[in-house]
């Protein structure tokens, strides 16, 4: 049941987006970006463009968290927002509570996205330390939070999300209104839109830290098999062999009487995970297309490491930066060490700008993240002779140019229009 506060902020939200698509095909464009023409193509010439991708179709825009750069990440106005902004894939990230429910969320903590501090019934629920392996080769370490493995569904529902605080460009007006999502709520949202606007949007969940929230479960692969469950009980994927944890998942309560969505308005389905031994196992079990995210493990960035991807995987999802300084630069920046002669045997680190074309040579596309709004700093390492981005357009054209398949993005608007410049610049 929405709430009446809830509404409010929702007509107060579609208000407020009209002002920011308003700015957005504006100021934004003009102030933060160099000036170029602003006549901008219709859709139909940024279809029939020949684009780099692996389909030659134009790239897909992902709403990173929905669309964070104007709404609190992952909450239902980010979600619409997402879709209003005509975004191709709407991305959640899940995680999963004490008490088993699937629920969105970025990081596998909420003190740094929540009101959790200013709530003294979960106080106690605060921990000193908590360690854990996040799929790509690295341990993660967070000191002094509140862990959603440790809440219960109830607890969680307790929370108000709000605008990270580090972004103070970011607006906070929408703070403490929006209560974190189950994944049953986002894909209902999705549900929605997509009938509401005619307009299919993709799916993209991403599995967080798979074998934190599998510890101390009675059977294996539970978090990866409720994930499944949900998404194939609206329509969105096929089991396509038997799950790990069998029939064990009787208290998964699902809605009745959920209607497929019509042809014309279901949106794909993608998987994503961090964890590659998850990948594989979502690739084995269903017949949803599987995102590889990887910034950390050296062998997957030579010919031998893509082959072996290529098993399970669709699509390869490296940081942006593997494209630009590549991969040994990235690896030296982040103190990651590896072994040089297993390197060698491996075909060697292939160099950024062959990387796409090895991709797409074994058949998976390419989905570089993120992409942030041009308020923000790009991140990248800039080394010498390395592509190195003055502005967002200038970055965003860079991986038109070597045919990046995905995009995931931040101020959706402004992506658009820069890929209909790029259209339009191309059909002179």
């Amino acid at each position: 049941m929405v709430s009446a506060r809830t509404t409010l902020a929702l007509l107060a939200f579609g208000v407020g987006l009209l002002f920011v698509l308003h700015i957005a095909s504006t100021t934004t464009t003009t102030t933060l970006l160099p000036q170029q023409s602003s006549s901008l193509p219709n859709d139909s010439i940024v279809s029939a463009k020949p684009w780099n991708t692996l389909s030659g179709k134009r790239p897909q825009i992902v709403g990173h968290r929905g669309e964070k750069a104007f709404m609190p990440e992952h909450s239902r106005a980010s979600y619409w927002q997402a879709a209003l902004e005509e975004a191709d894939y709407i991305e959640p990230d899940l995680a999963m509570t004490k008490d088993g429910h699937l629920v969105v969320n970025h990081n596998e903590w909420v003190g740094d996205n929540t009101n959790v501090r200013e709530i003294p019934e979960l106080s106690h629920l605060r921990k000193a330390s908590r360690s854990w392996y996040g799929g790509d080769g690295v341990t993660v370490t967070v000191q002094n939070e509140w862990f959603i493995c440790d809440m219960t569904l109830d607890q969680i529902k307790m929370l108000r999300l709000r605008q990270d605080p580090r972004y103070p460009w970011r607006p906070s007006h929408f703070d403490d209104v929006f209560q974190i999502l189950t994944f049953v709520e986002y894909l209902e949202i999705v549900r929605n839109v997509s009938v509401a606007l005619g307009k299919p949007f993709g799916v993209i969940p991403e599995l967080k830290s798979p074998r934190l929230y599998n510890e101390g479960r009675a059977y294996p692969r539970y978090f990866e098999d409720r994930a499944i469950l949900t998404l194939a009980h609206y329509g969105w994927a096929n089991i396509t062999s038997p799950l790990a944890s069998g029939s064990n998942h009787s208290d998964l309560a699902l809605p009745s009487g959920v209607e497929p969505l019509s042809s014309t308005i279901k949106g794909p389905a993608a998987w994503q995970s961090f964890d590659l031994d998850t990948a594989e196992y979502l690739s084995a079990h269903t017949d949803v297309a599987v995102v590889a995210l990887n910034e950390n493990q050296p062998w997957l960035f030579t010919p031998k490491g893509l082959d072996r991807v290529s098993r399970y995987a669709h699509i390869v999802s490296p940081w942006k930066d593997f494209f630009a300084s590549g991969a040994e630069a990235m690896f030296r920046s982040k103190n990651i060490t590896w072994d040089a002669e297993l390197i060698s045997e491996m075909g060697g680190f292939i160099k950024p700008k062959e990387l796409v074309r090895e991709i797409h040579a074994r058949g998976m596309q390419v989905s570089p993240y993120t992409f942030y709004d041009s308020h923000q700093s790009s991140f990248y390492l800039c080394v010498e002779g390395a592509f190195c981005p003055s502005d967002r357009r200038q970055e965003l054209r860079y991986f038109f140019d070597i045919g990046a398949d995905y995009l995931f993005v931040e101020n959706i608007p402004e992506a658009h229009v820069i890929l209909a410049e790029y259209a339009a610049a191309g059909s002179d």
